[in-house]
């Protein structure tokens, strides 16, 4: 493998623009448009102020000190949390991610035997659908995912093992692990892919995969209680009362969607997120460049080289078809768990700069700044959207304001955004946000999942519709088990009879919040 290639001075200066624009997005208003988020920050906040009376955090729920998926991002976050807040917290993390997106996908390429500088087309995709649905601790494993694979590439094919790096990798791998369970396995079909091409007999892959086996003695315990001897988990099931069942390998509920539907919604599952369609058009028209940077980007030809070293010297490009292949292959739920099988196709698309072979010189340049402009545009856009989720969300912080700690909110969310800057539905899980930053308890929560590690106390979960059925809100099933309800949109059924149970507390744009009546 010949060595990476010296970044010159005007490179460095135009990658550290690159990286700020795509920095600025996760800046450019307070609210982001983040579907899943409020619920990670209020669980966040759940867990660094556990302690806190006011909250009642302790009171209502329990957390899981053992090992789970999760615990990079929420220990990251429990950290940081107090000196910042949770919003800002939360901040930093997605600032440190698309800042190591690109530096990754660099690290990777270069390990892998390719110029680093085709990692600009990697920048673009820091705004993958992932992100938009709130994937947090999916799109914060990427960069670890990345690079893990550049590191494992390095391990693998070097002659005798680095203890040094070995230590370096069984670190990075366990965070993998502790960022996201599925990255973790796609990780390990990568690794066992990078084992083949390199394989010189049964003790030589055992002694090389001594780096993987402390991630793995962190997974099969949380796997073991998981899915083989799944302890009694009624409030967990009740919170799942409308996905599909989980708790033993025969119960995963699996579900598939059919190869045409897989392969026509491949665009949106990557870059798909603006109701404008902005982010496809920019997305098909990276695609181009991209194909032209393929047509005269390849380099000399594996033939005659013997399938081997064909392989070996193709490690990226296979590694790339394999993922695209397992998200043909995975799923769209299973355990509980939606949109399995899209997340694998944002790691093949981080790969594929693997298929240019030829560096970034000479009038391939001009593919590398055309595919540069792209990446800034894309941030710009990100941010614009970004501001216009502000005018959505409109005054809702001055109904934050009017509530109290420690009680316990029902979200009513009858305009889920969906018409806004971000077509993926950014309000459903909103009143997380009153969990977060004042503390108290919701309506919907994630608690009880098994790679989260919060889970209510026996009998402390109240009775609440599915977050996406609000009209199925019943006031005498439900309704006197809340102090709060938070209404966006136009109210109907039950909801829409409020007013004879609550008084209306704030009023603000499409926001409402009523307040229980009597005790």
């Amino acid at each position: 493998m010949s060595p990476p290639a010296k970044a010159r001075p005007a490179e460095i200066a135009a990658a550290a623009v690159l990286v700020a624009a795509a920095v600025w997005p996760f800046w450019a208003g307070r609210f982001l448009p983040l579907l899943d988020l409020p619920q990670h920050l209020g669980l966040a906040s759940v867990i660094a102020r556990h302690g806190d009376p006011t909250t009642r955090f302790a009171e209502l729920y329990s957390v899981d000190r053992r090992v789970t998926p999760y615990w990079g991002y929420y220990g990251a976050m429990r950290w940081l949390l107090f000196p910042f807040g949770p919003e800002t917290a939360n901040r930093l993390l997605l600032s440190a991610y698309a800042v190591a997106l690109p530096v990754s996908a660099g690290y990777a390429l270069s390990r892998l035997g390719r110029d680093w500088r085709w990692a600009v087309f990697a920048l673009p995709l820091v705004f993958n659908t992932n992100l938009f649905f709130g994937f947090t601790g999916f799109v914060l494993s990427l960069p670890l995912f990345l690079f893990a694979v550049g590191l494992s590439a390095r391990h693998l094919e070097d002659d005798r093992p680095d203890p040094r790096r070995e230590v370096r990798l069984a670190a990075l791998v366990a965070l993998v692990f502790l960022f996201h369970v599925q990255t973790f396995g796609l990780l390990g079909l990568s690794v066992l892919a990078l084992l083949a091409v390199e394989w010189r007999g049964p003790r030589w892959a055992l002694r090389r995969s001594l780096a993987y086996a402390p991630s793995l003695l962190l997974f099969a315990p949380w796997f073991l209680r998981s899915f083989v001897f799944p302890e009694a988990r009624p409030l967990a099931e009740a919170h799942t009362a409308r996905h599909l069942n989980y708790g033993t390998l025969q119960g995963l509920g699996v579900r598939y969607e059919s190869a045409g539907e897989a392969l026509s919604r491949m665009p949106e599952r990557l870059l798909g997120s603006f109701s404008d369609g902005s982010d496809l058009r920019l997305g098909a028209a990276l695609l181009v460049v991209f194909l032209l940077a393929l047509a005269f980007a390849r380099g000399a030809s594996a033939e005659g080289k013997g399938l081997r070293a064909a392989l070996r010297e193709r490690r990226g490009e296979a590694l790339a078809l394999l993922l695209l292949a397992s998200y043909l292959a995975a799923p769209m739920e299973m355990a509980g768990q939606w949109y399995i099988a899209p997340r694998h196709l944002v790691l093949a698309a981080l790969l594929l700069p693997a298929f240019l072979s030829a560096p970034a010189a000479g009038l391939r340049r001009g593919l590398l700044a055309a595919a540069a402009v792209l990446s800034l545009v894309m941030s710009f856009d990100a941010a614009a959207k970004v501001r216009a989720f502000q005018r959505q969300v409109g005054p809702f912080p001055e109904v934050l304001a009017r509530m109290e700690p420690g009680k316990r909110v029902m979200n009513l969310m009858f305009d889920n955004g969906g018409g806004g800057p971000v077509r993926l539905w950014p309000f459903v899980h909103w009143s997380c946000y009153y969990q977060a930053l004042v503390g108290g308890d919701v309506s919907f929560s994630f608690a009880g999942l098994p790679s989260i590690p919060v889970s209510y106390r026996p009998g402390m979960q109240a009775p609440h519709p599915y977050e996406w059925a609000p009209q199925d809100f019943h006031w005498e099933t439900m309704g006197r088990s809340y102090d709060y309800f938070l209404v966006r949109g136009r109210p109907w059924g039950d909801a829409a009879r409020l007013g004879e149970h609550a008084d209306l507390l704030a009023q603000a744009g499409p926001w409402q919040l009523w307040r229980r009546r009597g005790p």
